[in-house]
């Protein structure tokens, strides 16, 4: 015979009936197991691996890098003015690996950042403290000025050009 079980063994049972009892296995009880999260990489895109964000612009010449530590929150900041930008310029957030607690924007072809914010410790005053809404008028005020230069540039190649052309 077989083992016999605790079913098995009551009174209403019978002999027979232990015996089939003890032929088949007893059901596996449902275990609890913990899931393991596994993340999917992402895409790879054609960018360096440290550039988090680019976009291309309707100018060539226009670019505003944006340096965001991602320990104190300040990428979401630079999303914020990637959007208030929109497409007068291209923008690139973390280009290279930003330093702990920097926040740095600058405007390319302007020589001074428009914010530049170095070295912030916990809990981030300085850059909690920052309105985004003056922050990205001043952005978008180095662009226009900017391009004011540029067009002034190019005025003045086409008047050496013309007089050039006029001393042949």
């Amino acid at each position: 015979m077989g083992r016999v079980l605790r079913s098995a063994t009551k009174k209403n049972t019978t002999a027979g009936e232990a015996a089939v009892a003890a032929a088949e296995p007893p059901a596996k009880k449902a275990t609890v197991t913990k899931k393991k999260i596994v993340k999917k990489p992402a895409a790879k895109k054609d960018t360096p691996k440290d550039a988090a964000t680019a976009t291309t612009a309707s100018t060539s010449g226009n670019t505003v890098t944006i340096e965001a530590c991602k320990t104190c929150g300040s990428v979401s900041r630079a999303t914020k003015i990637q959007k208030a930008v929109g497409t007068k310029a291209s923008v690139v957030i973390n280009a290279e690996t930003p330093g702990k607690g920097n926040f740095v924007v600058r405007v390319s072809g302007v020589e001074e950042p428009v914010v530049e914010l170095l070295g912030m410790k916990r809990p981030f005053a300085e850059l909690k403290a920052l309105v985004m809404e003056d922050v990205c008028e001043n952005v978008l005020k180095a662009l226009e000025e900017k391009e004011e230069e540029t067009k002034e540039e190019e005025k003045k190649e086409e008047k050496e050009e013309d007089k050039k052309e006029e001393e042949k």
